[in-house]
C-alpha cells in the first residue's frame, strides 16, 4: 500500500481505475471528523490520484517503534515525552511499566 496526502476534510475517495473506495486512516474518519485526508491505496490507485491533481504521495517512511514515545494515559503515540494529545507525560515505547 502507498500513502497518499489529500486535502484536509477529505473522507473517503473512490478510484475510478478499480473502483474501490477507499477511507481516511484514523479512527476520526468515520466519525466524520477527519483531520488530514491521509489514505492507503494500492500503488496504481495511488499513482493516478495523484496524476489526477489534488494530491501528493507522501514521502514519510516508517519507523522503529523503540525511537517513540507512548501516552500511558490516553495511548498516543508520539516522538515527544509529552503528549501531543492530552499532556500527560509518556513512557518509551516497548518499555514496561
Amino acid at each position: 500500500m502507498t500513502r497518499v496526502i489529500v486535502a484536509d476534510g477529505c473522507h473517503q475517495i473512490d478510484s475510478p481505475l478499480s473502483g474501490t473506495r477507499y477511507y481516511a486512516r484514523g479512527a476520526r474518519a468515520l466519525e466524520g471528523n477527519v483531520r488530514g485526508g491521509v489514505f492507503d491505496m494500492t500503488p496504481a490507485d495511488a499513482a493516478m490520484a495523484v496524476r489526477m491533481g489534488g494530491a501528493i504521495a507522501s514521502e514519510a517512511g516508517t519507523a522503529r517503534r523503540s525511537l517513540g514515545w507512548r501516552c500511558l494515559a490516553c495511548g498516543f503515540g508520539s516522538y515527544l515525552k509529552t503528549c501531543g494529545r492530552c499532556g500527560a507525560e509518556c513512557q518509551r515505547e516497548g518499555v514496561r511499566g
